[in-house]
């Protein structure tokens, strides 16, 4: 068979061959001249590792660049071998750096070939890569992510039209830890299959990672044509349940992309690709999202914020500022303390540009920067009270404290150790929540609780008057005072209702001896309703807007009335 091969290509068969077998499969085929010191590789791996090309004449310098360096000494010990005839079979696993000087681990077999006298001429053989995903998926009976891909590029035209849709299972994880492994397979195959009965033949399924699957349509014109295949699926599914007799309820959501993006390159392709299932997950169980680009810019904003975030912690909280508020005695109109509240800005190409602290704390608490952060503002925010001191012996500084920094720091220990370090008083440093986040009484949070008031440090409920805020709330908190939330005061000064219910709260609160802070002051007049409610202390525009700390202690070191 092997001459007739040889007759049939003629003096060119070793080279024709070479390069025939190379585009039929995926591993890299090479000849290594032992004797010339002469290397040739399969086209692929130049596009794969960082070779500069597939035919390299002097291997032992060129072909050691691109072998991890942990491994170098092994592989030249076992060619040495080779070379002298102490092996006659290669078969060795090692890594590879690729394009990016990253690690790949692979497997490099070959059989020497010697010359007439005995001498180890050739080393030939294939070279794989031991990490390569499987093209199928035998537990679904479905082609994998590589097909996907592979499918995509073997398109004539550019693709123009039609839609990606990414299908996950909704908490596929609760069916494998409830059922067991052979259970969630059986699921896995089951909603594969549901699928693929309702697709027509211009239609591809793909299973992808775990419960998560493609369906391609390149010929698709609108998004009305993937409604339509998802409220297919939705029934499909429904009534394999059903016949299941509700053994394993389950959900999937999808998310969609034009077919389109695929041009824009792989990487973006894939970055919208998952995006668009993550936007349909966030949005709750059994979701369908259409793809757009602003909800995406949104998103890689998000991750420009976090990215920017992450580094200003590492550089000491370069970024981040305190601002500080005014609180002021409702009577007396004279200040008695500030709120120190957390400011950042990164730099951009228009320059510096402030992120408001709706987006970025949120994004703090999300990623658990909020405990460094917090610490860098309370050790800040006490060492300004500490300051203020000097002219106004009794000011106090309130400072707010995110539930997260409970569950996962230790900022009991960070709020004591602050008091410590600038010689306060406990009661001149003020813990600030909104009632969000304590409306789980957990271990961490009574934990927290009862060492500020073993410490007899104060505690106020923030934003009262918004959410799950009730009197029962404040019983149970005993909070030293409550902020009444600055949209509540607003609709309280603009409606008679409002109003009513605003100046009824207020002795029922003092009924239980807790204070009460007015914040959103804006106006003269809202001041003297105040005034006429009782009301302890006062907090807004109309005395101060939060500044930096040179502008408050410039403003307010003297210990003067604040109007």
């Amino acid at each position: 068979m092997i001459n007739d091969i040889f007759k049939m290509f003629g003096g060119q068969t070793a080279e024709i061959l070479f390069e025939i077998i190379t585009e039929c499969m995926d591993d890299y085929l090479y000849i290594f001249d032992l004797q010339n010191n002469a290397f040739e590789i399969s086209q692929s791996a130049v596009e794969r590792f960082n070779i500069p090309s597939n035919i390299l004449t002097d291997m032992s310098n060129e072909v050691m660049k691109v072998v991890y360096e942990g491994d170098r000494e092994m592989l030249a010990k076992h060619l040495a071998d080779i070379c002298e005839g102490r092996e006659k079979v290669h078969n060795l696993h090692y890594r590879w750096l690729d394009k990016e000087g990253m690690p790949v681990w692979i497997n490099c077999r070959g059989i020497v070939i010697d010359d007439q006298q005995g001498n180890a001429e050739y080393l030939i053989g294939c070279l794989n890569e031991t990490g390569n995903k499987r093209r199928a998926d035998n537990v679904t009976g479905l082609l994998g992510g590589p097909e996907f891909l592979t499918y995509l590029r073997s398109q004539k035209e550019p693709i123009s039209k039609g839609f990606f849709m990414h299908v996950g299972i909704d908490d596929f994880g609760a069916i494998n830890s409830s059922r067991g492994a052979d259970y969630g397979n059986y699921i896995l195959k089951s909603v594969a299959g549901c699928m693929k009965e309702c697709l027509s033949d211009k239609q591809r399924i793909y299973h992808l990672v775990a419960d998560q699957y493609v369906i391609v349509d390149l010929e698709a014109s609108s998004a009305e044509d993937a409604v339509a295949l998802k409220e297919k699926i939705t029934d499909k599914l429904h009534n394999f349940i059903v016949a299941e007799k509700y053994e394993a309820i389950f959900s999937i959501s999808i998310g969609v992309i034009d077919a389109a993006t695929f041009c824009e390159g792989n990487e973006e392709c894939r970055k919208k690709f998952e995006f668009a299932l993550k936007q349909a997950k966030s949005m709750g169980k059994n979701r369908f999202y259409i793809f757009d680009q602003d909800d995406y810019e949104v998103f890689l904003q998000k991750g420009r914020i976090i990215a920017t975030l992450r580094n200003a912690i590492v550089n000491h909280c370069d970024g981040f500022e305190v601002y500080y508020q005014p609180i002021v005695d409702c009577q007396s109109e004279q200040i008695i303390g500030a709120e120190a509240l957390m400011r950042f800005s990164m730099i951009t190409e228009e320059g510096r540009e402030f992120v408001s602290p709706m987006e970025f704390i949120q994004l703090l608490e999300e990623t658990g920067l909020i405990i460094p952060a917090g610490r860098y503002i309370l050790n800040e925010a006490a060492a300004m009270c500490c300051e203020m001191q000097k002219y106004i012996p009794d000011f106090r500084m309130n400072v707010n404290v995110s539930y997260v920094q409970i569950l996962q720091g230790n900022v009991e220990r960070d709020i004591l150790d602050a008091i410590q370090k600038y010689s306060l008083q406990p009661e001149c440093l003020c813990v600030e929540m909104t009632e969000s986040g304590f409306m789980d009484m957990t271990p961490s949070f009574c934990k927290f609780r009862k060492t500020l008031d073993k410490n007899g440090i104060p505690f106020v409920i923030d934003d009262f008057g918004t959410g799950y805020s009730n009197l029962h709330c404040i019983r149970d908190m005993n909070p030293s005072y409550v902020k009444m939330d600055r949209d509540f005061t607003a609709k309280a000064m603009n409606s008679d209702r409002d109003y009513e219910l605003y100046k009824n709260i207020i002795p029922m609160v003092h009924s239980i001896n807790v204070r009460i802070c007015a914040e959103g002051i804006e106006e003269k007049e809202w001041l003297l309703k105040m005034k006429e409610m009782k009301v302890d202390y006062l907090q807004g525009y109309y005395f101060e807007r939060p500044c930096g700390k040179k502008q408050f202690l410039q403003q307010y070191a003297s210990g003067i009335n604040v109007k």
